[in-house]
Parts: C-alpha cells; sequence; structure tokens
C-alpha cells in the first residue's frame, strides 16, 4: 500500500524505519506489479471455477430420484456395455466416483495407448449421460487460467519461481504498506483518512483512498492467500511452514499405497467395490463426493476416498485401503492418510492449504472472500503506481502547463 494519506507534521523528522519501510514498499511494489496483477486477476477467475462448470456442462446434472444409487458394478457394466458398442478397446477401469443427490456419477476409464475417457452416468439408472474425451470448453478456459495463475504462461520451471519470489515480494509490500499507513498521530482527521473513502473527492484523492483504505481492510485475507500461494512455488517454504505449524519435519514417502496380499490368487468375494460402496455410505451418509480407485496391478489395494461439503473440500476426506482379495482394512503409508481429526491442530491448519488458497474451506462465504481480496490485490498495484506517477510527474506537468 503505498500511502500518501498520513502526512507527517511539518517540523518532525521520519525516523530511518519509517524511510527505509517507504522506500522497500514504493520499488518492490513497482518492481513485482505486473506479475502481482496477473496472478491475482487469474486468482479470482479460478475462485469459482467448480460452480461455473457445474452450470455450463449439463451432464453434471441429474434429476434427484427417491431411490438409492446403482452400485458400482452396475455402473461399470453399464460403461463397458458402452465403450464395446463402440467398438473402443477398454484396458482398465480405474476409478469411479459419485456424487452427492443431484450429481451424475463417472467412470474414468482407460483406452488402448495411454487414452482416458470420462464416461458420465445417471447414478440412478445407468443411462450415459456424457462420453468426455477431450476437456469441455470450460475446463480449457481455466486450465489457461491456472497456467497464468501459476506460471505466467511459462515453463513450470521457470513460471513457478518467478511467481513465488514476486509473491515474497508482495509479503514484503504488504508490511512495509501497513507501516506507512499507520497514523503517527490519531485524531479524526487520521482515522477518516485511514479507515474512510471519501467517494466525493477528485479522482487522485479517491485513487489513494482506494489503495490505502482498501488495502488494509484486505491486508489480512491477502497475505493469507499469498503464504498459501508460495507454497506451490517452493519446497523449502512448504517444509518451512510444515515445521512451523507442527514442530516437527515433513516426512515423505517413497510407497503411495499399503499392499494386497499377493499370495492369494483370486477374490474371495464377488464384486468387491459393492461392499466398499456399502461400507463407505454407511460410515459416511453425509458425502459430498464418494471416489472409488480399482487396482490394476496384483499388490494395488481398493481405495476409498470421502469428500464432504459440495465434494470439493479435500483438507478433511477420508480415505481408507482395502486388500483386494479379502477386502480387509488396510492402514495408510503416508502421513495424509491418517485421519483429519486424529492430527494436530498445526497438521489441521497445514491441511488447509489448498482450500484456504481457493478460498473453499467454508464454502461460498469464503469464495466470495477470496474473490474480493483478489480483486483488491489485482487494483494495488495499478492505484500505487498511479500515486507513484502522480507524485513523480504529476507536479511537472502542471507546471509545464
Amino acid at each position: 500500500m503505498l500511502s500518501t494519506a498520513t502526512q507527517k507534521p511539518h517540523g518532525k523528522k521520519k525516523s530511518a524505519f519509517r524511510k527505509i519501510s517507504e522506500w522497500l514498499h514504493l520499488w518492490l511494489g513497482l518492481f513485482s506489479g505486473i506479475v502481482v496483477l496477473v496472478v491475482c486477476l487469474t486468482g479470482a477467475l479460478w475462485v469459482f471455477r467448480y460452480e461455473v462448470s457445474y452450470f455450463t456442462t449439463p451432464y453434471q446434472r441429474v434429476q434427484v430420484q427417491q431411490k438409492s444409487f446403482l452400485p458400482p458394478s452396475a455402473l461399470i457394466a453399464k460403461t463397458k456395455t458402452y465403450l464395446e458398442s463402440r467398438h473402443d478397446t477398454l484396458t482398465a477401469v480405474s476409478n469411479i466416483i459419485y456424487g452427492a443427490p443431484g450429481k451424475s456419477a463417472y467412470c474414468i476409464t482407460k483406452l488402448g495407448k495411454a487414452k482416458l475417457a470420462h464416461i458420465y452416468l445417471n447414478p440412478y439408472t445407468g443411462q450415459i449421460l456424457q462420453d468426455k474425451r477431450q476437456p469441455s470448453g470450460t475446463e480449457k478456459f481455466f486450465l489457461f487460467v491456472r497456467a497464468g495463475h501459476r506460471f505466467l504462461w511459462l515453463p513450470q520451471k521457470i513460471g513457478s519461481p518467478i511467481v513465488g519470489s514476486a509473491c515474497i515480494i508482495f509479503l514484503i509490500t504488504i508490511v512495509t504498506g501497513l507501516i506507512w499507513w499507520f497514523p503517527q498521530k490519531w485524531n479524526h482527521k487520521t482515522r477518516d483518512k485511514s479507515f474512510k473513502i471519501k467517494w466525493n473527492a477528485k479522482w487522485k484523492r479517491l485513487n489513494i483512498d482506494l489503495h490505502n483504505v482498501l488495502g488494509f481492510y484486505s491486508a489480512l485475507f491477502v497475505v493469507v492467500l499469498t503464504i498459501t500461494g508460495i507454497v506451490f512455488s517452493f519446497a523449502w517454504f512448504r517444509s518451512g511452514l510444515y515445521t512451523t505449524l507442527t514442530w516437527k519435519t515433513q516426512t515423505v514417502t517413497k510407497q503411495r499405497s499399503p499392499l494386497s496380499d499377493t499370495t492369494i490368487t483370486k477374490p474371495l468375494i464377488p464384486a468387491p467395490e459393492d461392499s466398499i460402496w456399502n461400507q463407505t455410505i454407511k460410515l459416511h451418509p453425509d458425502f459430498g463426493r464418494i471416489m472409488i480407485e480399482l487396482p490394476e496391478k496384483a499388490k494395488d489395494p481398493y481405495e476409498a476416498d470421502v469428500f464432504f461439503g459440495d465434494g470439493t473440500l479435500i483438507y478433511n476426506r477420508s480415505i481408507c485401503y482395502y486388500d483386494r482379495y479379502t477386502l480387509q482394512k488396510l492402514n495408510g503409508v503416508s502421513p495424509e492418510d491418517k485421519s483429519y481429526q486424529q492430527v494436530s491442530t498445526g497438521e489441521k491448519v497445514y491441511r488447509m492449504n489448498f482450500d484456504l488458497h481457493t478460498g473453499q474451506v467454508l464454502g461460498l462465504p469464503t469464495k466470495i472472500l477470496a474473490f474480493l481480496a483478489c480483486i483488491i490485490g489485482a487494483s494495488l498495484p495499478v492505484t500505487g503506481f498511479i500515486i507513484w506517477y502522480n507524485r513523480k510527474w504529476g507536479k511537472t506537468n502542471r507546471r509545464k502547463r
């Protein structure tokens, strides 16, 4: 926040600390401004990607019926019959995903040489709704937006460090901006300038108020979005944040999931995915989304992931593994496999990182807050540059005229 709202009393010099803060705020803000503008604008668009996708792709919606969903084996059979009718070479059905009532289910299938097809079905009737083998127009748009947000449309190895570094600089400008914003003398006049926007003022005064006041009110939200975003750019920052929150060193396991007992050669239970489905909905009838991953290799287990809320939250999801032959529950091998209720407070906050960054942690209210914070964050480099330009050259232009 490049502030000029709180002027120093005449005859009183600024401290060295304040001068350094103002210098850092000005030049670091100018240096990182374009990147911050792009990252914030694309972040604002990214917030509502699920809602836009849901309403622009009708095959994601079905009419709610007063009956139970078909079991996974029935939907998988419908998918296989459909693909056979098209003479497609089905390699495997890797996943089956159920949404909440009113949403379609879909199977992720592997066809031939590394080709994927998402077959959307009505979970009540098994009717094929969509055979999706390429991203939809909405998905392509949001993939483009995400590429700008994460990498500035550059190769990942180049763009990600640039974005992460600009976000670190942005954090410094927010802190130094708050120092510059803080009035040295509190009175009625300085309070009005610090906390209120004078909408009937001339455009230069209005621009300063928009920069200072909106910057102050949004600072906390922008800081949260920025810190949670830097996590995706730098591993050292990610591990440092984890250690700060949990007082533990982050461990990375090479093994993704537990292994099935390969000494058993034949399944002991018919249609094991149906048994897993029945157990899962009995434990979590309030699910937002359930994803069952089917094993491909002999040692792979079944995996059942339950997502709550609207089905997009990932921080408190439930993950269960089952032996592919006996359906015995297996213990997870990764720290992320632990139940959200079992981990420490710091671990819970760390798991919220993605949901905090995207604003979906508490649903629509926090999405709106994240959207507004992104818009204000995008405006700060613009309004700050205008303030700097007017102070640098505005008076000279007026004298010339």
